[in-house]
């Protein structure tokens, strides 16, 4: 998992997220919910065909892979448009952009499905009772989300979102960074992930200790499938590929033009288009600390 960029571009943003169709299906929202109150539907029904379009947008910003696994969704599994917050429990949210990602069907049907482990307050929706008017919906229509290309109305969810401390990351909202760490066993060839437990610095490696990064980590690991056998295996032959060439680069008879080559190399599997780039800038940082 790399840390993700949301462009807030509208030529980047389709329709369907903002403006009069935002409205739209935030009113249709908060008359079903209205219904279910009054028992005369059982749960809301959504139509996939709303956040369809955000597809090709999200999967330009993770370069074609999960915004979770790091593998490229055509190898591990077709890409999915993922609600962070599951829509069965956030129904406010189910049109929302800023709740969208796009992850593999392993990560987010297998794994996560509709689970989403908080550590404080819920996140608190519209309050739709039996007897709402028609007037106070129409009130509330096209505020329940907020509007992707209203900034303010983006920092204040994601203010929301830090208030309600959620144990799964977002790599819209977090640094997977703080939070991942790498273990290589060159016996069973595979790569698990685990929390962060150190801090490189310039000449040691100084162990931390901070219990909610912890946490957090421990979760996202298990509800996103992160150390599931075939992902293990899958990224050891990335980083069998990057120990090769580091190992090449310690040698003194490689010509300086094959070193160049090299270390260009290993500059692309770290680049954000990259299969498990995050893991590899891991492993990069780890040599350099100890280089230095």
């Amino acid at each position: 998992m790399i840390r993700l960029r949301r462009s807030r571009s509208k030529t980047d943003i389709h329709a369907n997220f903002h403006g009069q169709k935002k409205s739209t299906f935030e009113k249709e929202l908060l008359i079903n919910q209205r219904h279910i109150r009054r028992g005369e539907i059982q749960k809301h029904v959504f139509n996939s065909n709303r956040w369809k379009p955000a597809k090709e947008q999200l999967f330009a910003e993770t370069n074609g892979k999960c915004a979770y696994c790091e593998a490229p969704t055509s190898v591990v599994a077709f890409g999915d448009v993922e609600h962070y917050r599951p829509k069965s429990r956030y129904w406010w949210l189910a049109y929302c952009y800023d709740n969208y990602l796009v992850s593999c069907q392993l990560c987010n049907q297998k794994f996560k499905r509709d689970d989403f482990p908080i550590q404080d307050r819920k996140m608190q929706g519209p309050v739709i009772r039996r007897n709402t008017t028609d007037a106070y919906i129409t009130s509330k229509t096209g505020t329940i989300a907020p509007n992707p290309l209203n900034q303010d109305e983006v920092d204040d969810f994601i203010r929301e979102h830090k208030q309600e401390r959620p144990l799964l990351l977002n790599p819209y909202f977090d640094d997977p960074v703080e939070y991942f760490a790498w273990r290589a066993d060159d016996v069973l060839r595979e790569v698990e992930v685990t929390p962060n437990s150190e801090n490189f610095q310039v000449e040691v490696i100084v162990s931390t200790e901070n219990p909610e990064v912890e946490r957090i980590a421990e979760a996202s690991i298990q509800y996103y499938g992160l150390n599931r056998k075939e992902l293990k295996n899958y990224r050891y032959n990335f980083y069998k590929h990057y120990s090769t060439y580091i190992q090449t680069l310690a040698s003194e008879r490689i010509r300086p033009e094959t070193q160049s080559r090299i270390r260009n190399t290993i500059e692309e599997m770290k680049s954000p288009g990259a299969p498990f780039a995050g893991m590899i800038r891991y492993f990069d940082e780890s040599f350099s600390a100890i280089e230095r």
